[in-house]
Parts: C-alpha cells; structure tokens; sequence
C-alpha cells in the first residue's frame, strides 16, 4: 500500500475521532451511571449490554456477547482493631476472594515487601499478620505485584495480609487476591487461602509507628461471599478484504473494582478501543486484515475474559490466526500525549513500532518488558506477538497504581482529549499492522515461549496455575 494512500486513511480516522465527544459520553455513561462494573455483577452485565448496543450502532460486524463463568465475590463488613499495646479501629476495607475470617495475631512489618524483606524476616512471620505495602514502583518502573507478596506471605506461614496504600489522601487500596487453589475454577478454589486487607497510606503508617515501638496485636473480623457466576467479553468486527482469517485484536477491559468508577482503570481504556473500532469501521471495505475489536470482562480478576478468548479462538485448530494484540489497559487516561506502548519481549516489535512512531509523526516512548498483570498475557504465553498501549501522565509523582484501585478512580481525572489522543493512536497503529505485508511479528513456538517466561521469572507460576503449555 503507498504511503500516500496510508495518510489519506489516517486523515479519515483524525477527522472523524477528532471532531467527535462519542467516546467522552461513552465513558460518562460507564462511570456515572453504571458505576464500579466489579466482574460478574449486575453493573457489570449492563455494561457489557451498552457496550454491544454500540457497536451494533457503529455498524461493525459479527458483534456478540462472548459468556464464561466465573467465581466473583461480594464484600461485606470489615473490622480492624489494634488491641495491643493500645485498642483502637482502624478504617479498612477487605480486598476481592477474602474469605470470612475471624482471629487474633500479632503483627510483623516487612517494610517494601521485596522477596528479600520476606526472607529475611521468614521466621518470624509464621501465625502472624504480614504489614507490607502495596506496588512501591513509579511511573516506568516494575517492582514485585500485589499478588506476589501475597503468595510469599503465604508460603511463611502469615495468617493474613495488610497492605498499605503507598500515596496519601486516605484511600484503600484494592486488587483481587491469589487463589487457594491456582488450577481450579469454581468459587472454592477462587477463594483467597488467608485474609487479605486493604488500608489507607495514612493508617499504614500510624500502624507501622506502632510497630516500630514493640510488639503489635490486631484483630480481624471480616465477612465476605465468593459465589459463581457468569461475565462477558464485548466483541466486534471489521471484516478484512484481503486476509479475513488474520486477526488484529484490539481493546480492554471494562470491569472495575466495587469501590470506585473505575474511571482510569480501564473505563477510558475500554472507550478508546471502542473509539478506535468505531472510526477504523468508516473503513470497512479497505482494511486487509480483520479488526476485531473487544472489550473484555473480568480482568481485575485474574485476566478471566482474556483467558477465555485466547483459548477459545487462538487454539491450535482454530481457522483464526492472531496476527497482532494491542492491549487498552491504562490508554487514554490524563493529560494525554504521553503514550508509551510496552511489547512482551519481542525486539523486532521495538525497532517496527519505532520506525512506525518516527514515520507517524508521534513522540512515542516505546519499552520491551514481559509481565503477567493484564490482559496481553494470555496471548504473549501462545506466542502471539502484543503490545500494551497505556499513558504514562496521569498519576506523575504518585507511587504504584496512583489513583487506581482506589476510591479516587473517578471520572474528573479523564478528559476528551486524552481519550481522543489515544485512540487516533491505537487507530493508527492497528491500521498499520492490518495493511503491512511486511510486519515482522511472527508467532513464538512453546519452546521460545518458555524460555520468555523463564527469563521474566513467571514459567514456575504460570505452570502452576495450568496456564502453560496452553490448552
């Protein structure tokens, strides 16, 4: 395809996201009427009803509810109370798969929460309640995940876990917990194997002053359902020309957590996918390539939605080949113009998105990283070559998620052009892959695979877990 032709394309998508507030109502009707869209919920449901109606509306094709069960939960109350060396409440909240508990332990800071805090504390921990903080890492950083303090604290022996919000402004932290049993399904294996809590950054700290001073003793009560349920990946498409059978995948997930709007994570990036589909189908009849475009349920549960796609249409007697992921998780939020794109691993993907971003034109940061926490991963451990498109200015100076998994995930913190920024991006990255014959993504074999997931420290987990060799 000339170069020429490529701009007319991309002035059509510009135009039309640009002159557009589709996507900024989209998002308003996400967040302030339905709310927090927690995986497997009512909320959730309609949510996933609005998202079909609009790409029904935005004439794209195949469009679908795509339905998989799933053990969701339901907070009920939580009681923090410090009983020695002095008695008094502490506001707290239970994070997602907390089972029902109720006892009495003395409390062991492990400071950061690095597996190294963990070691070199490990005798002490066991019958105790673990204080940690939540993710420690800033803007660009990776540092160990919620979960994986989660599992060291199991594996000492702690009979529950406390995490401490890492930026001020009295606000819980959340995120689902690690499951009692890795490789089942069902609302009893779903369920967490000890209490896991979430505090504010300022109640952290007055416990861990307490702590500095001597020995420490809280009880917990908390009361929480893990129960089975049902949710959703949102589908569409924009059928290609030339090779129907390839697939360029694009979008996020939609579900939130039950204590806020879930504005930034990942309402603006489940609109800007959508935004992109809507402006990509003015194009039908010209694209090479299929654009399925999808919105996928239950992330903040454990990539469930995610899950079920890769398996479902990217097995190995699947007529479909997925040519190219690009993940929304984290798109569109902030100022915007601050993009930055992180590939799974995949070098040749670094110099083509490069080259892509100088030709654009469009500053660009682009990094070269595997991880497991959204929902590229169930296609990066089949090989299939992803990327994560998310904007790196909306918590600047704020440490770990920043507003996400908080109550301050709201909607005041997006704004039109950050949305629109966003998707004329993803739209136009997702036209190149679909007309470029010449795209060096090639899908890894499990030996290669394998090796990526060892070198990033996650073959041992995601073993566990029945995830690899994929089904």
């Amino acid at each position: 395809m000339g170069v020429e032709h490529l701009r007319e394309m991309d002035k059509q998508l510009i135009g039309e996201i640009w002159t557009s507030d589709e996507s900024w109502r989209n998002l308003v009707y996400l967040c302030d009427d339905l709310g927090h869209r927690f995986a497997g919920s009512q909320r959730e449901h309609e949510a996933a009803a609005f998202l079909r109606d609009r790409m029904l509306a935005y004439g794209l094709d195949n469009v679908r509810l795509e339905a998989f069960p799933m053990a969701s939960w339901e907070r009920g109350p939580c009681h923090l109370t410090v009983v020695s060396p002095l008695q008094r409440a502490l506001p707290s909240i239970a994070m997602p798969y907390c089972p029902s508990a109720t006892l009495e332990a003395d409390v062991v800071d492990v400071g950061e929460g690095e597996l190294p805090d963990f070691e070199r504390l490990a005798e002490q921990i066991p019958g105790k309640v673990v204080l940690t903080d939540a993710e420690t890492n800033r803007p660009g950083e990776r540092k160990s995940h919620r979960t994986d303090k989660f599992t060291w604290a199991i594996e000492r022996g702690a009979v529950a876990c406390l995490f401490i919000n890492q930026n001020p402004g009295q606000l819980h932290i959340t995120g689902s917990l690690s499951p009692r049993n890795p490789a089942g399904s069902g609302a009893a294996d779903r369920e967490a194997a000890i209490p896991g809590i979430g505090l504010s950054y300022e109640t952290g700290q007055a416990l861990r002053r307490l702590a500095q001073r001597g020995s420490v003793r809280i009880r917990l009560e908390t009361r929480n359902r893990t129960f089975e349920s049902v949710s959703y990946n949102v589908v569409g498409e924009i059928t290609g020309t030339g090779y129907p059978h390839e697939i360029v995948l694009v979008g996020g997930h939609y579900d939130g957590h039950d204590i806020s709007q879930g504005a930034g994570d990942n309402g603006a990036g489940t609109v800007v996918g959508l935004e992109a589909g809507r402006a990509l189908g003015r194009l039908k009849g010209q694209l090479r390539r299929t654009v399925r475009v999808i919105c996928f349920g239950a992330e903040e549960l454990g990539l469930l939605g995610a899950w079920h796609h890769a398996a479902l249409h990217a097995g190995p007697g699947s007529a479909q080949r997925f040519r190219f992921v690009l993940n929304l998780d984290g798109a569109g939020r902030g100022a915007g113009g601050q993009e930055q794109l992180t590939v799974s691993g995949l070098p040749e993907l670094v110099a083509y998105f490069s080259a892509v971003a100088r030709a654009l034109p469009y500053d660009l940061v682009i990094r070269n990283e595997l991880h497991s926490h959204s929902d590229h991963f169930p296609f990066a451990v089949r090989g299939i070559p992803n990327a994560t498109l998310a904007s790196r200015d909306s918590t600047a100076g704020m440490v770990g998620r920043g507003w996400g998994h908080t109550e301050a995930d709201t909607l005041d913190k997006v704004w039109l052009r950050s949305l629109q920024m966003a998707a004329v991006l993803a739209a136009r990255l997702v036209l190149r892959v679909s007309q470029d014959d010449g795209f060096p993504g090639r899908q890894r074999d499990q030996d290669e695979v394998r090796q990526q997931l060892a070198d990033a420290g996650l073959l041992e987990r995601v073993q566990q877990a029945g995830r690899f060799p994929p089904v």
